[in-house]
C-alpha cells in the first residue's frame, strides 16, 4: 500500500472516531442501553487499535514519501488528533461511569470473585 493511501486510511479512520465521538456527547447516555455503551466502547476501542496499526505501516514506509508534502498530511492529521482527543476526554468517563451503574450488581460481585479467585 502506498504511503498516500496509508495516509488517507488514517484520516478516514480518524473521521469515523469523531462522528461516533460526537454521536455519544449528543445523546442522553442514560436513556442508551447497557448493550448499546459497550458497543460505542468496543467499537472506538477496533477503530483506536487500527488507527494505531496504520500509523505503523506509515512509519514503515515514511522513507517512501519524497513527492508527498508531508507537512500538509500531518498537519491534517494532528489537526484531527487533536479533536478527537477532546472529544474522548469528554465521553470516557461518562460512558465508563454509566455502563457501571447498568450492570446488575450480581454481575459485579461475580466478576469481581473471579478475580479474587485467580
Amino acid at each position: 500500500m502506498a504511503a498516500e493511501e496509508i495516509l488517507l486510511e488514517i484520516d478516514a479512520t480518524l473521521d469515523r472516531l469523531i462522528r461516533n465521538a460526537e454521536a455519544i456527547a449528543g445523546a442522553d447516555i442514560e436513556d442508551l442501553s447497557l448493550m448499546e455503551l459497550e458497543a460505542f466502547q468496543k467499537t472506538q476501542e477496533s477503530l483506536i487499535q487500527h488507527l494505531l496499526h496504520t500509523d505503523q505501516r506509515l512509519e514503515a514506509h515514511r522513507k517512501n514519501l519524497p513527492g508527498l508534502d508531508k507537512r500538509s498530511a500531518s498537519y491534517k492529521i494532528s489537526e484531527k488528533r487533536a479533536k478527537f482527543e477532546k472529544l474522548k476526554s469528554s465521553y470516557h468517563k461518562n460512558v465508563s461511569e454509566t455502563i457501571e451503574k447498568k450492570l446488575p450488581i450480581l454481575s459485579k460481585r461475580r466478576s469481581k470473585r473471579f478475580l479474587a479467585i485467580q
